[in-house]
């Protein structure tokens, strides 16, 4: 590309790694394919927001779906894991896949927002730009409480 092709854009600091995932899928895309923006997820902030309270108010609320992504996560602390990983871990949906994940945490991300006024996830995520997806993990603090949350109220 032409350096005069190019032309400089200020991006809030929050925002630039999406506008760079972004940037990557338009610069990979073919010509005729139309580019879709991806929906970034919620930030990874203070886990001083999610209180032992609001942790089991969320693990409570959640459906099967949530509580097998949560599952799967407390599971395996510290590591970070594909879509594809949290799809295959979802007990009754066989034939999950990306776009069920993002269904399932799309609708997480909301009841978070409205329900609990928090802008963040108890868990963190991040894009994988080599693979070209999401990838979550979650702390072993968090997971420990998470994991005694999901036993007490199978």
């Amino acid at each position: 590309m032409a350096t005069e092709d190019l032309v400089n854009v200020l991006v809030p600091r929050k925002h630039l790694s999406q506008v760079y995932g972004l940037i990557a899928q338009l610069e990979g895309a073919a010509p005729s394919a139309t580019a879709t923006i991806e929906e970034p997820p919620m930030g990874n902030g203070a886990t001083d927001e999610w209180t032992p309270s609001r942790l089991r108010t969320m693990v409570e609320d959640s459906g099967p779906a949530m509580r097998d992504l949560l599952r799967a996560m407390a599971a395996r602390p510290g590591e970070w894991l594909t879509t594809q990983d949290l799809a295959a871990a979802l007990k009754n949906k066989p034939k999950a896949d990306w776009n069920t994940i993002a269904g399932t945490l799309g609708a997480f991300g909301r009841r978070v927002k409205s329900r609990y006024g928090l802008e963040t996830w108890p868990f963190q995520v991040k894009r994988d730009h080599e693979h070209h997806c999401w990838i979550y993990s979650m702390s072993q603090e968090v997971a420990k409480k998470i994991l005694a949350l999901l036993n007490d109220t199978k």
